[in-house]
């Protein structure tokens, strides 16, 4: 029971009830609140609220809103409705409620019965003010991404003095740098990235040393140098705190001219680096490391594909190299994780669209060996550059992620014993403990088991205070290979220049010099942006997928349960790879319960049961594009049959499940994690 107030972001479902999100230091200490729907008062999804202890129910305690502290950052998209000087916005989103009542700014821009999105002013909190942002036609495919993006706060334009700025520097300013940087022009250094990617920020380099030890250059572009604290660049660049990598567009944390300009590792062009340096026995044991400004020169820009054929069928120095790298990296992968370490399969499904922005299919995104090749070397700088900062106690941002709470593994244990999996006992001290629950096959049920494990971890996030990595089981971990995408790698970067590198020739206190960029409230930001940018990438996905389904209206089609709620059954599509929703009330008895520690639902009458796991044979019923919903019907087809298969379904196929790797377009590796 929580006997004083807590503070954070409130986070509404489509069912009612919601979560609150503490904020501050309280966060790593306090799980979510649940709010449940008569709790709710007049909060909105995304307001910052006030919240207090209500009551304790059997599956925890349960809070109120006390008080909207500021209005939800949040765009909210619906079509308005005028009457006199009081505007009623109708959202389109479950998550809101039916009808919204505000004095709305710019509404001469937005038609009776026009789609718009709102934004709220934050300190409107009754009456509630709003302003238009966005005027948007009726049905248009290639404005899904705007769309969302306004929908999650994510920003879509630069401030005009931030592009100013961006357009100065040219390749005099390479020139003008050399001086004082280890030039390595002459290296073959090489960078790999996903085919269509526009922002190369990392490159690597081998070469020999003394027999049987290697020197790898893990080269990252110097944004610092472009990107000063207190510019209007480092403002909007801090704000956004992350590029956003939707299915058909990109919004860059940095203006074009940096992020795909002076700052992208492109091919033959002379750039700025901050570069580890890792000298690497054949052994995989990484001997020393030490950092260096420095200049490079990309010799060939590589997509993870032709980086892997090349390593296939070798001829030339680059293959040469590559090969090397390949090997190295495989070693270091099986002393990490004989270290300690998950490694979790999730297949990230991604949608091919045509010209117009419609969805065509969904499939898996390929797992390719280059991908762990890049994330192991990623990781080694990562880490690198973490332990040296922690050595020297200077301000950084580490990327932490806390051991998983007790009462989310303990129901994640419930569910995959439910799923025929058996594993160890439930205290948990450390990562390889879960690795004997961990599924390596390819069925639906391995997924789920997979997915199931993952939403039961932590979500990983920036800090001052080095708590650990749980998933990766490394110490004074953090991230500094992806500067031109992440803020806390930029903001890592001025750290390791200035007092990693220059070293003793910088006098001054490092937490005076990081003042305003890099402490609590940026690494909160960060984190916070970091969950705007993947609820925008899932939104769109979201809204190509009720695309999808829209043209299959009444098709047959077959599924597996991969979630249950009270209302009713999450479905995942076999083979269209798009997830629905099957109502309670569509399964054409009343008697259906709960049952089974809510795994399953049972009737009272026939005694079928529909349960996580199970397969079911459906129909699209409806697919409302504006509200992201799937819903479906069970399909009339006789003979079949719904009852649970057996728990020992689950495929017993083995592969490599993959590293963390680029997901959707121009989107690079999830570097470092």
């Amino acid at each position: 029971m929580s006997p004083h107030t807590l503070v954070g972001r409130f986070r509404r479902t489509r069912f009612g009830y919601g979560f609150v999100r503490v904020e501050g230091e309280t966060q790593a200490h306090v799980d979510d609140l649940f709010i449940p729907p008569f709790a709710v008062g007049a909060a909105l999804h995304g307001d910052r609220v006030r919240a207090g202890y209500l009551e304790t129910r059997d599956q925890g305690d349960a809070h109120q809103i006390l008080e909207v502290l500021e209005r939800t950052p949040y765009g909210i998209a619906g079509r308005v409705d005028h009457r006199g000087r009081t505007t009623i916005l109708r959202p389109n989103r479950p998550e809101y409620p039916e009808e919204i009542y505000l004095t709305l700014h710019g509404r001469a821009a937005a038609a009776r019965g026009g789609r718009v999105v709102v934004r709220l002013e934050p300190t409107s909190i009754d009456p509630l003010v709003g302003k238009v942002v966005a005027v948007f036609g009726d049905d248009d495919p290639r404005e899904d991404s705007l769309l969302v993006a306004l929908e999650e706060g994510v920003a879509t334009e630069f401030d005009p003095e931030a592009l100013s700025e961006a357009a100065v520097f040219g390749r005099e300013s390479v020139s003008r740098a050399v001086k004082g940087r280890d030039d390595c022009r002459d290296a073959l250094v090489l960078t790999i990235d996903p085919a269509d990617a526009k922002d190369h920020d990392d490159a690597l380099s081998i070469r020999a040393m003394s027999e049987g030890t290697w020197e790898v250059g893990i080269h990252i572009a110097d944004v610092s140098h472009y990107v000063r604290p207190g510019s209007a660049l480092d403002r909007e660049a801090r704000a956004r705190g992350t590029s956003v990598y939707l299915a058909d567009t990109v919004y860059p944390m940095l203006p074009e001219a940096l992020s795909a300009g002076m700052c992208s590792l492109v091919e033959g062009e002379d750039r700025l680096a901050v570069s580890v340096f890792a000298v690497i026995g054949e052994d995989g044991v990484v001997e020393r490391t030490r950092m260096a400004k420095t200049v490079v020169r990309s010799r060939a820009s590589l997509s993870y594909e032709a980086a892997w054929k090349r390593i296939e069928k070798g001829g030339d120095d680059i293959a040469e190299s590559l090969r090397t790298l390949d090997r190295l990296a495989r070693m270091l992968r099986r002393g990490r994780l004989e270290g300690g370490g998950l490694e979790i399969d999730v297949p990230e499904v991604r949608p091919t669209l045509d010209r117009r922005g419609e969805p065509l299919a969904f499939a898996d995104r390929p797992s390719i060996p280059t991908h762990s090749l890049i994330e192991e070397f990623m990781l080694l700088a990562n880490r690198a550059v973490g332990a040296a900062a922690a050595a020297r106690e200077l301000p950084f941002l580490y990327r932490i992620h806390e051991r998983p709470r007790y009462d989310r593994l303990r129901v994640f244990f419930e569910a995959a014993r439910y799923l025929g999996r058996q594993g160890p006992g439930t205290i948990v001290t450390d990562a390889r403990q879960l690795r004997r629950w961990i599924s390596h096959g390819t069925s639906k049920r391995d997924r789920i088991v997979n997915m199931l494990l993952l939403r039961a971890l932590e979500k990983a996030r920036y800090d001052l205070v080095d708590v650990g990595h749980f998933g990766l089981g490394m110490q004074r971990y953090a991230h500094f290979t992806s500067p031109i995408r992440r803020y806390p790698d930029l903001a890592n970067h001025r750290i390791v220049k200035r007092y990693l590198v220059e070293g003793a020739t910088r006098q001054g206190d490092p937490w005076t010099f990081a003042s305003g960029w890099l402490d609590a409230a940026t690494a909160g930001l960060a984190s916070e942006m970091e969950v705007k940018a993947d609820d925008a990438e899932r939104g769109v996905v979201r809204r190509k997928a009720v695309r999808f389904a829209r043209e299959r209206i009444g098709e047959p089609i077959g599924g597996t349960v991969v979630a249950v709620a009270p209302a009713g059954l999450f479905v995942s599509l076999d083979s269209w790879n798009i997830d629905g929703f099957l109502p309670k009330r569509a399964f054409g008895d009343a008697s259906y319960e709960l049952a089974e520690h809510g795994f399953s639902f049972r009737s009272k009458r026939s005694r079928r049961r529909f349960g996580l796991g199970d397969t079911l044979h459906v129909v699209v019923a409806r697919a409302d594009l504006d509200r992201r919903e799937v819903e479906l019907g069970l399909a009339p087809v006789s003979g079949r049959s719904s009852r649970r298969p057996s728990r020992r379904a689950a495929g017993k196929s083995k592969r490599r499940g993959p590293s963390s790797g680029r997901p959707t377009r121009g989107r690079p590796a999830r570097k470092g994690r």
